[in-house]
């Protein structure tokens, strides 16, 4: 102990002996110098008893060729400490072990501290159980997360396959008609052919009419089919003037029937946007079919396409129709709200339609005033081409 006139070594004692912190002095001849008060409960040796004999003696000669091989290393390296948890009659114990050196640096010995960390490492375990029961019910929740999310998925493809279904269920009386006019047309070229079998240059003349008319035919029910079919987004590059022209198409017999004029203002070098063709289809089917239901008594109705500045092309879809009472414009993009009479719409497509555009990076917008016609616009990124010229056709369905 180092003198000192303030304290004694009798008080430096006591001091040590206060500690909850064990205490262990071994010399450099590995002989046990001192054992504070808190060393003995835990090693369950006396003082008296282990002081100024060989720490060999504390392991009953079993470890003696381990307990050299450590103290040897400490005396050939002073610098060294040692660490290491240890678990001893139900208690864990944190031990360190520090070289201990003279003025000049010369090694002393070692010192064993001993502290009772039991309490702390079953926070720890409990940590570690509660952390293992939360990354449990976390994972539950995510599996329950990702189904919901799958369950959700379908939920949407039906609500817009129930959709498309409604929206074939209006057109499908003028593609009957589409269908039947080449039918009938087929029929009399066949009538011919069979009651003049030997002429063969009207039997190749009417089989070519046939075959034109068949024609017709399978392109209508591809567009029917292509449009109908269940289908997963899969973007690339897509013309909206072909999509447009091809609604206009599968719905014509209706608006035809409403006595609906339409005008088609198309740029003639509109950008392509990249995108899904098939939902894009399903937006502008909602639009052109919304129109026509706005206009019972006939109108008119203009589809436009045009760039904005190269980064976006604007498709503008209006209508004289009876228009949208203006408490309603702030809902019309809402699931499930309709201003249409029972059982003639399902409140849907306005807003699958909104949907689709945002999935596209676009947005959708409405102007409307009551008894003076709608107009929606639509703004979908393009892939910028050079300025555009416009071209402007009339015409009327008859």
């Amino acid at each position: 102990m180092p003198n000192s006139p303030f304290c004694d070594k009798k008080s430096l004692i006591a001091i040590m002996d206060s500690l909850d912190v064990g205490i262990i002095f071994v010399n450099e001849n590995n002989d046990i110098l001192f054992v504070n008060k808190t060393a003995e409960e835990i090693r369950r040796i006396k003082s008296e008893e282990s002081v100024g004999k060989s720490i060999l003696n504390c392991h009953g000669g079993k470890m003696n060729h381990r307990v050299l091989e450590v103290m040897d290393n400490f005396k050939k390296d002073n610098n060294i400490s040692r660490h290491k948890l240890i678990k001893t009659r139900g208690k864990y114990f944190d031990n360190i072990y520090n070289v201990v050196k003279d003025e000049q640096s010369k090694y002393l010995g070692v010192v064993l501290l001993s502290q009772d960390v039991t309490e702390k490492k079953m926070l720890e375990e409990k940590l570690q159980k509660y952390n293992e029961e939360l990354e449990h019910k976390v994972k539950e929740r995510t599996k329950e997360i990702e189904d919901a999310y799958n369950k959700l998925k379908v939920a949407q493809q039906q609500l817009v396959q129930s959709e498309k279904m409604a929206a074939i269920g209006q057109f499908v009386a003028g593609l009957a008609h589409e269908i039947n006019n080449p039918l009938d047309g087929i029929q009399n070229c066949l009538r011919a052919i069979l009651s003049e079998p030997q002429n063969l240059e009207q039997t190749k003349n009417y089989s070519e009419l046939a075959l034109d008319g068949l024609y017709k035919i399978e392109i209508l029910v591809k567009k029917l089919l292509s449009y109908a079919r269940l289908h997963a987004l899969e973007k690339t590059e897509v013309d909206i003037n072909l999509i447009l022209k091809d609604i206009l198409s599968l719905t014509s017999f209706k608006l035809k029937n409403k006595k609906i004029i339409i005008n088609e203002e198309y740029s003639s070098d509109l950008p392509l946007i990249y995108g899904d063709a098939h939902f894009l289809e399903q937006v502008f089917v909602n639009l052109v079919l919304n129109a026509c239901d706005a206009m019972p008594n006939g109108g008119q109705l203009t589809v436009k396409t045009f760039s904005n500045n190269n980064d976006f092309i604007e498709i503008k879809v209006i209508d004289n129709g009876e228009g949208i009472p203006n408490e309603h414009l702030n809902n019309i993009f809402d699931p499930f709200f309709t201003t249409k009479q029972k059982n003639n719409g399902t409140g849907l497509g306005l807003y699958l339609s909104y949907s689709f555009v945002e999935q596209h990076g676009g947005k959708i917008s409405v102007k409307s005033k009551n008894g003076m016609g709608t107009e929606f616009t639509v703004l979908l990124p393009a892939i910028p081409i050079k300025e555009n010229k416009i071209e402007v056709t009339e015409h009327v369905l008859s």
